[in-house]
């Protein structure tokens, strides 16, 4: 290239034109009408989900160097789409990032639904425009309100009313969205993250009129990769709702409002076992314990206790244990404590691959004589017995319970932290034959250094 001309991605400044401001629709700002056999050049998010209902394909090579030419290093994309008041309207918003709802008025749920762009643009009108550019936005919303609800990208329209708007427009849309099968929105994958916002965001007696919706419907929700999602919002903000009326100062209140979603409970307190070793369940039951007020809490722990034993073996089981470490009262943790340390269980808890989570959980979560009882096991040494070991040294070969050892000597202080050093050093040479036990042994010559 000439040593004067600049390099291909020099960004040249964009034509004239694109820096107009005014309505798209107004025939003396924007082009005249493109050919069928034309393309509108426009710079946007290149995200589109599979089966999408517009057509758009890529610049051809040509197109690309051209752009570039004119605009440098900026990746423009081509999109068709039979609607020419819709392309219009993309092209002046992407032009123009002035550009309001008012300026699109009539194609915005169009825009909204269009791909990933199209809708930001929309939501970031919603959050920063006045009440009156949302107004419009609603009135929009309500009258394409089917198309929008499970689309990949117009939900986000919605979910922007409900954040933005005032309780007014919330209410106005919920009451919408009734007209419709709210249960197979709570199913579907973009519907439900609507009725998550909703959950979210209304008031508090539109919450509790929109959760009375679920009734007889909370296991088929807890069991679906969605509606799990509607269950947990629900407890969450539910949850939240008793605790803020107890702190202040209304007890009725705040009884009233745990008593609507003791429905709720009570199905999990039925189906504690199966829920919490289930890919979803398992995550409802968490947030049961995590966000429930102090009574509804208890009932869940105290029935979930019973299955301590299988639920500490499970892939999803363990997750459930490790909550009642990190929320439950001294009581449950006990009761988990037992659990992993009866008739010295310990050993094979500790080499196994969900188990093991759960001792970990006791040496960061659990009370300090908790965790010393969880220590002392590890360093039993019954070597001098026929058929007799020592833990830790057995624990410190596992290809998993190593890194329990590990955290052990981590969280472990004065003493106990001595023994584990002591009897760890006095087995260097049978620790060395083993690849997995490395890992110790580095953090012995560690503090040996030191």
């Amino acid at each position: 290239p000439h040593p004067h001309h600049p390099p291909q991605h020099y960004h040249h400044p964009a034509p004239q034109q694109m820096y107009h401001y005014g309505p798209w629709h107004h025939h003396g700002s924007v082009p005249p009408p493109i050919g069928p056999h034309q393309a509108h050049h426009y710079p946007f998010y290149p995200i589109l989900p599979p089966g999408a209902h517009n057509q758009r394909r890529r610049a051809s090579k040509n197109n690309d160097h051209k752009d570039k030419d004119q605009y440098g290093a900026l990746e423009l994309n081509v999109y068709e789409t039979e609607n020419e008041s819709l392309a219009l309207a993309l092209n002046f918003v992407n032009r123009n990032p002035k550009a309001t709802l008012f300026d699109v008025e009539g194609i915005i749920a169009g825009i909204a639904r269009f791909d990933e762009g199209s809708s930001r643009f929309i939501q970031r009108r919603l959050k920063m425009g006045n009440v009156e550019e949302r107004r419009l936005g609603q009135a929009a919303a309500l009258s394409s309100l089917d198309e929008l609800l499970c689309d990949h990208y117009g939900n986000f329209m919605l979910q922007g009313l409900f954040e933005f708007g005032t309780p007014e427009m919330r209410s106005e849309l919920m009451e919408a969205i009734y007209d419709r099968d709210v249960v197979a929105l709570c199913l579907h994958m973009h519907g439900c993250r609507v009725i998550q916002k909703a959950i979210r965001c209304l008031e508090q007696e539109d919450v509790c009129k929109l959760v009375t919706k679920f009734h007889d419907k909370i296991l088929t929700f807890i069991h679906d990769p969605n509606g799990n999602h509607v269950i947990q919002r629900c407890i969450q903000v539910m949850s939240s709702f008793a605790k803020s009326a107890a702190n202040g100062g209304d007890p009725d209140l705040a009884s009233s409002l745990s008593d609507r979603m003791q429905f709720i409970v009570d199905d999990i307190v039925a189906n504690v076992g199966a829920l919490s070793t289930h890919r979803y369940g398992c995550r409802v039951v968490q947030r049961a314990i995590e966000h429930c007020v102090e009574e509804q809490k208890n009932l869940v722990l105290e029935s979930m206790i019973a299955h301590a034993h299988v639920l500490a073996v499970d892939q999803y089981g363990n997750y459930v244990m490790q909550q009642v470490l990190a929320c439950g009262d001294e009581a449950h943790q006990v009761a988990v404590l037992e659990t992993l340390t009866a008739n010295g269980a310990l050993l094979a808890l500790s080499k196994h691959k969900y188990a093991s989570n759960v001792v970990e959980a006791v040496l960061v979560h659990g009370k300090h004589r908790h965790k010393e009882k969880i220590l002392e096991e590890m360093l039993k040494d019954t070597r001098g017995e026929i058929g007799g070991y020592c833990c830790v040294i057995e624990l410190s070969k596992d290809p998993i319970a190593n890194y329990v050892v590990n955290k052990a000597i981590e969280v472990s202080e004065s003493d106990q932290k001595e023994r584990f050093f002591e009897v760890i050093s006095s087995s260097r040479q049978e620790l060395s034959a083993s690849p997995y036990a490395k890992y110790v042994l580095q953090r012995i010559a560690k503090r040996d250094k030191k």
